[in-house]
């Protein structure tokens, strides 16, 4: 079989991911470094070069996405999708016991 070309253009690579989390939600915060937490999402030791392109540090807590709590995969699996419309992606960190908040373009 032959493997699918990797995306060009962030369009494509939004895609490959909206993808991969309405097949399985669980396993795509898996192959990015991410774990459920009670208040979020945990960055795990070893993240995805993206959630460290993005700024995360192992450890760091995702609590709000563009506003948004965050924590349930079912429901976050839309979120994606405003996300990604939005054109913007603003994270509410908690690091070290210090809140922060990290923001960049996915154009």
């Amino acid at each position: 079989l032959r493997e699918t070309p990797p995306p060009e253009t962030m369009g494509d690579y939004i895609n490959l991911w909206r993808e991969r989390i309405t097949r399985n939600p669980q396993a795509a915060m898996e192959m990015v470094g991410l774990e459920v937490v009670e208040n979020g999402y945990k960055v795990s030791p070893e993240p995805n070069i993206g959630v460290t392109m993005a700024g995360l540090r192992p450890g760091d807590v995702i609590t709000r996405l563009n506003g948004q709590s965050i924590g349930d995969v079912e429901r976050d699996r839309q979120l994606y999708d405003e996300v990604a419309a939005s054109g913007m992606a603003r994270l509410e960190v908690v690091r070290d016991g210090q809140s922060l908040l990290l923001t960049f373009p996915l154009r």
